[in-house]
């Protein structure tokens, strides 16, 4: 993820020969691993529920910050546009 040298996020998903699947979400500090057995029905729909909740908040997020920090001027532009320095 990032290209940034100071950032070491990822995000790795696999299924293994068992049956297993496993998404893994890193950041510098943290991470979370989601698991679920796909050999069983009821987990493989929780797999799906798992994997649909996470792009629906990452697609608002993504949405939000494009909104209020990407597309709008930030605050701190008119006062540049004024001359004056932050």
């Amino acid at each position: 993820m990032p290209d940034s040298h100071r950032s070491m996020s990822s995000i790795h998903s696999k299924v293994m020969d068992d049956g297993i699947m496993k998404i893994s979400i890193h950041d510098c500090h943290k991470s979370i691993q989601l698991h679920n057995d796909l050999k069983d029905k009821e987990q493989v729909v929780e797999a799906l529920d798992k994997i649909d909740a996470l792009l629906g908040e990452l697609v608002g997020l993504k949405d939000f910050i494009l909104e209020n920090y990407l597309l709008v001027p930030p605050p701190w532009s008119e006062q540049l546009k004024k001359g004056n320095k932050i």
